[in-house]
């Protein structure tokens, strides 16, 4: 009996604390670590330690009786959901995690929902009940109202055999339940049963680990065992690494040191790691949970044997950000190094621009991109920043069409007819087939499928990826002698794109639910707020002094809001955001003309169809397909069968089997085929007209060059004060002589900026000077600005970086704490007093060296 148990929870509601305490009781450490101590036994990755947060799945093994329990430590933080959500589908059971002061939190539920996507049986432990007025008994209505109405207090066996007629029968006549009754209820996610506790203080959490104990034991022995190998890939490391490791869960059979895997990889070692140690094992059984050494192509989420490959991830990064290099690294070879990120997390979508020569990721928030940017560094040398490019949007089918695609070049034959529909926001992606065998064979209708779901298909408004589409086989034909495998691709790509291209596409945008906590007299300006930002919300609670109002919003809008709540706040406003799924765009113009996506120009990305015409290869534009499609749309078989008609494009193929072309011709034919994207106004290349002969024809399509991305002006934003306070040179001057260090900073700064190409501007405080309005004038060849009265300058740069951010490159210069957070915010570069004061000093250095100066 091996069974594998992860905790979860939202961030800080003591999930490590817990980890720890349960491999304490378990024997496995002879004393618990702590989170903001950075001893934690499975918080071993260094950035974890100075965080004090996890960012990384880990496993740690102890043995039980009859076996071993492997429990998985995951991430709270929102920006390490995906990682979260990989380490579920290893999962035999589930504690999911709830603090006994903060109760359910938006995360918490979203946990929740996804261990009941991947129907995990679950426990509840509430946290903290240490605390002054904490009782389970005034949490448990707020379990049932945001989890689930059957989460119930494992000792009461009354409201548990509510949830079950067989269990009620049992208790009416013994006036209790066996524990074999609750295990399978749990196991059936019939109930979720409630434990408490405290992690930090050990209490409770025995009395957790004997429960753990008791479910893996009866849950060994009610499971099948089989004996086909099975398992999931959950996990991938190979950034940096000497050894690329592949994360499994064995789900069946065995599998030994040097077999082959299904994929006909061969596994040269097999690690049962615990924490930073592993050993080596030469057979992994079913239940353990596994690093496997040598095998290169895996990827996370692939099922292997028995197993599927699981779908595609609830939770996935909403922003786009631009890596640009701050040394002398060189884009295009650094990329194949960063590359390797998309095995370990292939939601980050780290991808190449080849035109605008840039690489790209797919990011969750500020932390992640903090902590990858810190991978980079450490582990590949290379130093750079990300550059938020904006959100990500998605598309879905405008309406329900029926789309056709046909593939008829030199002996090839191939069309099909797939029908789409628009589904539920958060449906994904859903593929069936509505097509007898007699008109289209099994294996084609299989192919069609599988041609589907192996690409991310774009849509026709912005080139953004589909979501929310259900694509449904429903005609297509094949050649008995001339259809190859890839002859349906083509098919299909072109009939999924000849149906966006007739109905149009919907842009959707990703939205956030949020939970804004702020000063009660300050409710108002939030609501205000969101309104704009075309959100809604729930009528605002009253706490104690403080509101809290809830609801969701265009993630484009609110996604940088805490650092506005917490300036107008003074501090106190606190935001908490979670991913809501994608809905319709409130601004689909706007959208469109910043993407300017041209379909049509998309040569990637054909909607025409390649027809053969008295032995030639024919490319016929997506509005013209269905007038030349060999089997009848479904809508003409509706209308035929109705009118008792014959449908008009229920024809044979219109060549002959015999009729081939000269190897000119065919090369001809390729390069319409190859190059087919044509809208109605002809391109440079063979065309057929009403010969059959082709001819040159000169294109009436004149290019026009992309528009020029003109650099923003840069501006060098220096708190003045803060500057002189951290600067030795100038605090000897400041102890003498305030305007005499004022005047030195000036002039640095002067010297700075003739050897830069900033925009500098030094601002001074003078809040205190009764009566004084903002001043600002040149000193030499930049700019002082002295602050009005009750204004500070922090104020004024926080104020100057939102309303200037988008228009200007905005560096600030500070140290103080609280308005590096505002900045950071605000999109603004950062460069602290230290590293300024350095960065002068190099500058001049540099220049007496090339200049000569002594």
């Amino acid at each position: 009996m091996n069974t594998t148990w992860g905790i979860l929870a939202h961030v800080d509601a003591g999930k490590t604390t817990l980890s720890e305490a349960v491999l304490y009781n378990a024997g496995v450490l002879a004393s618990t670590g702590r989170v903001d101590k950075g001893d934690a036994f499975l918080d071993t990755d260094q950035q974890e330690k100075n965080r004090g947060i996890t960012i990384f799945s880990k496993p740690a093994v102890f043995d039980v009786e009859g076996g071993s329990i492997t429990l998985l430590d995951t991430p709270g933080h929102v920006d390490f959901a995906t990682e979260t959500e990989r380490a579920i589908w290893a999962l035999d059971f589930a504690i999911l995690l709830v603090s006994g002061t903060d109760g359910v939190q938006a995360h918490t539920k979203t946990l929740f929902d996804l261990l009941s996507k991947n129907k995990v049986p679950t426990i509840i432990f509430i946290n903290k009940m240490d605390m002054p007025s904490v009782e389970a008994d005034s949490l448990l209505p707020n379990l049932k109202e945001k989890l689930s109405g059957n989460c119930v207090l494992l000792s009461n066996h009354e409201d548990i055999a509510a949830e079950d007629e067989g269990a009620m029968e049992e208790f009416f006549e013994t006036g209790e339940l066996s524990d074999y009754r609750i295990y399978d209820m749990i196991i059936s996610r019939k109930i979720f049963p409630v434990l408490t506790g405290s992690a930090l203080k050990d209490s409770g959490v025995k009395e957790l680990l004997d429960f753990m104990k008791k479910l893996s034991e009866y849950s060994g022995e009610k499971k099948e065992k089989g004996t086909e190998f099975g398992a999931r890939i959950y996990k991938i490391e190979s950034l940096a690494r000497d050894t690329r490791l592949t994360f499994a869960k064995i789900t069946s059979g065995s599998l030994k040191v040097k077999n082959t895997l299904p994929n006909g990889e061969k596994v040269d070692q097999i690690r049962l790691y615990s924490g930073a140690k592993y050993t080596q094992i030469d057979e992994a059984k079913a239940g353990d949970v596994v690093a496997l050494i040598g095998p290169k192509a895996t990827f996370a989420g692939e099922g292997m044997g028995v197993e599927d490959n699981r779908p595609e991830l609830t939770l996935n990064p909403v922003l786009k950000y631009t890596l640009n290099f701050t040394d002398d690294t060189v884009p295009r070879l650094a990329y194949p190094k960063l590359s390797a990120f998309n095995d370990e997390d292939p939601s980050l979508n780290v991808s190449w621009n080849d035109k605008l020569e840039e690489i790209t990721f797919n990011l969750m928030g500020e932390v992640q991109t903090e902590i990858i940017l810190t991978r980079i560094e450490n582990e590949l040398g290379i130093k750079g920043e990300f550059v938020e490019s904006g959100v990500l949007y998605k598309e879905t089918v405008a309406d329900k069409v029926e789309g056709v695609g046909h593939f008829e070049p030199l002996r090839h034959y191939a069309e099909a007819h797939i029908l789409m529909e628009p589904l539920e926001p958060g449906s994904g992606i859903q593929v069936d087939a509505d097509v007898s065998t007699d008109d289209l064979a099994l294996n084609w209708q299989r192919l069609i499928t599988t041609h589907i779901l192996e690409k991310e298909h774009l849509g026709v408004s912005i080139g953004a990826p589909l979501t929310d589409v259900k694509f449904t086989v429903v005609g297509g034909r094949a050649h008995i002698k001339h259809t190859e495998g890839g002859d349906f691709r083509e098919a299909t790509y072109r009939a999924i794109r000849q149906g966006l291209m007739e109905v149009g596409t919907t842009i959707l945008e990703p939205y956030f639910n949020f939970e804004i906590s702020v000063p009660s007299e300050q409710i108002g300006r939030v609501m205000t707020d969101v309104e704009n930002m075309k959100g809604s919300f729930e009528v605002p609670e009253d706490n104690g002094g403080l509101s809290i109002i809830r609801g969701n919003a265009p993630a484009s809008q609110i996604r940088n809001y805490q650092s506005v709540l917490v300036t107008f706040t003074k501090g106190q406003g606190h935001i908490n955001l979670t991913f809501a799924g994608y809905s319709e765009c409130k601004n689909p113009d706007e959208v469109m003309e910043a993407y300017g996506y041209d379909p049509e120009a998309d040569i990637d990305n054909p909607a025409s169809s390649v027809f053969c015409s008295h032995g030639a290869a024919e490319v016929v534009p997506w509005y013209e397909v269905k007038d030349r499609c060999h089997v009848p749309c479904r809508q003409e078989k509706n209308n035929s069968a109705q009118d008792d008609e014959i449908p008009i494009n229920s024809k044979r193929m219109n060549h002959s089997e015999d009729e081939w072309l000269d190897p000119d011709e065919i090369d001809k034919i390729l390069q319409l085929a190859t190059h087919s994207n044509q809208g109605k106004n002809p391109k440079k290349g063979w065309h057929y007209g009403e010969s059959t002969r082709p001819r040159r024809v000169d294109s009436d399509y004149v290019y026009k060059a992309p528009k020029e991305i003109k650099a923003r002006d840069k501006y060098l934003l220096v708190d003045g004060y803060n500057l002189i306070y951290a600067w030795p040179e100038l605090k000897e001057v400041l102890d003498v002589n305030l305007d005499g260090a004022r005047g030195k900073l000036l002039d640095i700064l002067s010297n700075y900026k003739a050897m830069t190409d900033y925009n500098v501007i030094a601002v001074f405080d003078a809040y205190r000077v009764k009566g004084h309005e903002v001043t600002a004038s040149d000193y030499l060849n930049i700019h002082q600005v002295f602050t009005a009265e009750a204004q500070t300058a922090d104020a004024y740069i926080e104020r100057f970086t939102h309303e200037h951010g988008k228009k200007y490159d905005i560096t600030v210069v500070t140290s103080d704490g609280l308005e590096q957070v505002i900045i950071r915010g605000a999109g603004a570069r950062l460069i602290s007093s230290r590293e300024f004061i350095e960065e002068v000093e190099r500058k001049a250095k540099e220049l007496r060296e090339n200049y000569d100066i002594k």
